[in-house]
């Protein structure tokens, strides 16, 4: 174990809120210790929010698609959880076709039908509701409902033995931090602040309220009370 904290955000709805504040304690604090941004985000995607929003800079680690891969600060891919092929034919045919607005895959070509994610878009919450518990109840995959205000309802798949607090036990393991500080808002958080008795946005959902041990109104706090203590 070495004297280095290590925090862990989740992005949407969590980081990018107050974003120029937060990204100037973020710098501070990567200076002596450890910052990981955990997402569902594809790769591409976060790459461009960090850009846009982040000034290009990288944490030490990435955890994208809810947990399924892990890269480090040098773009190396340090773990990744497929869904493969047979389960991701599998829940093809459990969707309803025509109330399913979108269907996208994330991963490569060259994984052979295997897939890091599935993200399902709705144009309505009762169909994705409906499709999220079918998906959910064959026990193949973990499964996400996301839906924010002002967009389209999903549903986000990854592979069954994928989740954020898996992905930070793994880095855990790498890195060995003193101590452990996670932030996040949405469902796919609750894993990850149980396991490791995290912290929540004032905004979260109702229910990452209730097991959180303390809310905070933007990332920074979190930030500059572990550096004044």
């Amino acid at each position: 174990m070495n004297n280095k904290i290590m925090i862990v955000s989740d992005y949407d709805d969590t980081l990018n809120i107050e974003i120029e504040k937060n990204l100037k304690y973020i710098k501070k604090f990567m200076k002596n210790n450890i910052f990981v941004i955990a997402t569902g985000r594809s790769y591409i995607s976060i790459k461009q929010r960090l850009k846009l929003d982040m000034q290009g800079l990288m944490p030490n680690y990435l955890v994208i698609n809810h947990g399924a891969t892990i890269i480090n600060s040098n773009n190396k891919v340090i773990n990744t959880n497929f869904i493969e092929k047979d389960v991701v034919n599998k829940i093809l045919k459990l969707i309803n076709k025509e109330k399913t607005y979108e269907i996208n895959f994330y991963g490569s070509k060259k994984f052979n039908g295997n897939v890091n994610k599935i993200m399902l878009v709705f144009k309505n919450i009762e169909d994705a509701i409906n499709s999220f518990t079918v998906i959910k109840n064959t026990n193949l995959v973990t499964t996400y409902l996301i839906n924010r205000k002002g967009k389209m309802p999903k549903v986000e798949i990854i592979n069954k033995n994928s989740n954020k607090a898996k992905a930070i036990k793994i880095i855990e393991d790498l890195e060995k931090p003193s101590k452990i500080e996670v932030i996040g808002d949405g469902q796919q958080d609750i894993e990850m602040i149980k396991e490791y008795n995290g912290n929540c946005v004032v905004n979260a959902i109702d229910k990452v309220k209730e097991i959180s041990k303390k809310q905070y109104n933007y990332v920074y706090e979190l930030i500059k009370e572990l550096q004044d203590n």
